[in-house]
């Protein structure tokens, strides 16, 4: 009887571990799809965005023109208002902005529910990116898909082999350079986005440059604007991982109508 008990106790342990096996496959499984999913898509919608840079191109060159057809992408989702695009690394997305900062949390940029969700720009920031700092925002995944790559500033030698990206509008291609990297907490005046005057500005500036896990010897006047990319950081939920980079070259493009 003791034996038949013991048994019995062995298969429902069995049993029970290997429902919590196929919950675990499911789930996962999910994760894996969703991820596969968002990788097709972003790789169709590079079909409308010709990012290849010609042999002769310098990396620290402002292309004249735009590569990004964004009537096509306008007719996909009039959301959108940029692409931002690292040369040397794998961040290269459509940036959109919502009519809050959840929706493009859990969509994609076809509007369909996804948990990578998409690139989007701070609903209250002005679209034309003239505001003093504009917030981009992207997820962690763990694919390093999204904005994930952005934690990798956190070491010098990454920064160093990257230390510029461009936003390209319909009426502007812009490049920032990237003065201040690291992870902030979520009271920080990091966060900032609105003040009152240049002098305000300009003391943002300083202090954020003076988070920065190390000096990148760019130090931002108050002239020029500001656009920070965010991000989750494996350092906590109370944190966000930042990257500022200030307006260096701006090649004005016709607008479309």
């Amino acid at each position: 009887m003791k034996k038949q008990k013991k048994n019995r106790t062995l298969k429902i342990i069995l049993f029970l571990a290997l429902l919590i096996f196929l919950g675990a496959a499911g789930k996962l499984g999910m994760i894996f799809f969703s991820y596969y999913q968002e990788d097709s898509e972003y790789q169709e919608l590079k079909e409308y965005a010709d990012l290849t840079l010609p042999d002769t191109a310098s990396v620290n060159d402002t292309p004249e023109t735009s590569p990004i057809d964004f009537a096509s992408l306008y007719a996909l989702n009039p959301d959108i208002l940029a692409w931002v695009h690292f040369e040397n690394m794998e961040i290269s997305y459509p940036v959109v902005q919502g009519e809050d900062n959840d929706f493009y949390l859990h969509h994609n940029f076809y509007k369909e529910q996804n948990t990578c969700g998409c690139i989007f720009m701070d609903t209250d920031a002005p679209s034309d990116f003239s505001g003093y700092n504009t917030f981009i925002y992207g997820h962690n995944m763990k694919n390093k898909s999204m904005f994930a790559r952005l934690n990798q500033f956190s070491e010098q030698d990454f920064y160093q082999e990257n230390n510029t990206f461009l936003i390209y509008t319909p009426q502007a291609v812009r490049r920032y350079e990237i003065f201040a990297c690291y992870p902030a907490q979520l009271d920080w005046d990091s966060f900032t986005y609105q003040f009152t005057d240049t002098q305000a500005y300009a003391a943002w500036q300083a202090a954020v440059k003076g988070y920065s896990l190390y000096d990148t010897g760019v130090m931002p006047d108050a002239s020029q604007m500001t656009v920070t990319l965010m991000t989750c950081t494996p350092k906590g939920s109370n944190y966000r991982f930042l990257v500022h980079g200030v307006l260096i070259d701006q090649k004005e493009q016709t607008p479309l109508e």
